[in-house]
């Protein structure tokens, strides 16, 4: 269905390559929607695809140029100025991030038209739980883009228990769109074709797909891989990213049987990767008293989409997931002693029962489409 207000989305982010940034734009588009971007460029080791819409750029900047990209971050705003007319014909504004919601305001405000806001933060960064003044000082910011805020999207609702609600008092509307595989739908379905791999003269292939971002889950892997030997096969897809980015080699070491294979397609290539692995790996450490422990990452929704049983942390919102839905293990502190131990005496019965459990889950509940759809939805509410 058409939607009733053909004025454009203004879509304000980080970075135009990125594989979130992507989706929220192809999906939006999906449902009718007419995008702008309002984007920045940064340069990685990875392919870099044109954007499928119109785009204004921002900027470029570079991974840990920390300066650099604030300095492209106030010569924007003289992009910004420029485009005041086109940023005040647009619907809404859809933000990804708090400092971009920051550039979004002063748009509107060269506008002269108060263009409804909507903010997606899907990751809190460490720098805004600390007790510092620093973070005190981001909170406050943070809270100041909230009070201009229509609408609150967020990928978890540990965010929402945790943080939104607690510490900065949020009392809005919030939206939860979870970060589920899209577009779906000529992806091929789950299979059991790998139904004993120990059984059949093979390691147990655990995949890693996707931003690789988390220093101790390339260590416990390493170290997993150096302890099992040829019982267990570690497969990495994607692009390092974050502080690790350029000490990634070091990390991945020259283990025959931990692998990293470059970038790949999303979601084309999906189900090929998924196929050929046992389990999908959902760790995460990077702010371990924070946004590791809230997240929901997309390598759950991935692998239940594909029926590849998830392991990952107990005690965090993954681990409840994968315990709510029984798609996976979950395992507790020491993580490379339990996941060891795990491996050398799972039964290849107990693996297909969990496989098979995931296999006929219903799809719906890892796709995106019916959120979209309501997203799109509720962005029309906004504007109304």
């Amino acid at each position: 269905m058409p939607p009733s207000d053909p004025r454009p989305i203004a879509f304000f982010a980080h970075e135009r390559g990125d594989a979130r940034v992507v989706k929220r734009i192809a999906a939006l588009q999906d449902q009718g929607r007419k995008v702008i971007g309002f984007t920045f460029h940064r340069e990685r080791d990875k392919a870099d695809l044109p954007p499928t819409w119109k785009n204004v750029h921002l900027g470029t900047t570079y991974n840990g140029r920390y300066l650099q990209r604030l300095w492209v971050f106030v010569k924007c705003t003289g992009v910004l100025w420029a485009n005041r007319e086109l940023l005040g014909d647009c619907a809404v504004m859809y933000v990804v991030n708090t400092d971009n919601a920051v550039l979004a305001l002063l748009g509107r405000f060269f506008a002269g038209r108060r263009v409804p806001l909507v903010l997606e933060l899907a990751d809190i960064q460490p720098a805004m739980t600390g007790s510092g003044k620093i973070s005190k000082i981001l909170r406050f910011i943070e809270r100041a883009v909230l009070d201009h805020t229509a609408l609150l999207v967020t990928t978890s609702p540990g965010f929402v228990r945790e943080y939104f609600l607690p510490v900065q008092g949020y009392r809005g509307e919030i939206f939860l769109l979870e970060n589920k595989v899209y577009p779906s739908r000529r992806l091929p379905a789950a299979s059991m074709e790998n139904t004993a791999p120990v059984s059949a003269g093979r390691p147990w292939v655990i995949g890693c797909f996707g931003a690789l971002r988390c220093r101790r889950s390339l260590e416990l892997m390493h170290a997993l891989a150096l302890r099992l030997g040829d019982r267990v096969r570690i497969v990495l897809r994607g692009y390092p990213a974050g502080m690790i980015a350029d000490d990634f080699d070091n990390l991945l070491g020259d283990l025959p049987n931990f692998e990293f294979g470059g970038s790949y397609f999303y979601p084309d290539e999906l189900a090929d990767l998924y196929a050929e692995i046992d389990f999908s790996w959902a760790f995460d450490d990077t702010s371990p008293n924070g946004n590791s422990a809230w997240l929901l990452p997309n390598r759950i929704y991935e692998g239940g989409c594909f029926g590849v049983p998830v392991i990952g942390a107990n005690n965090t919102e993954t681990g409840r997931w994968i315990g709510q839905h029984a798609l996976g293990w979950t395992f507790d502190e020491p993580l490379v002693e339990n996941l060891a131990d795990f491996f050398e005496s799972l039964e290849p019965a107990e693996w297909e029962s969990v496989k098979r459990r995931c296999t006929s889950h219903p799809r719906g509940e890892f796709t995106g489409e019916g959120d979209y759809a309501r997203l799109a939805e509720r962005l029309e509410r906004v504007t109304s």
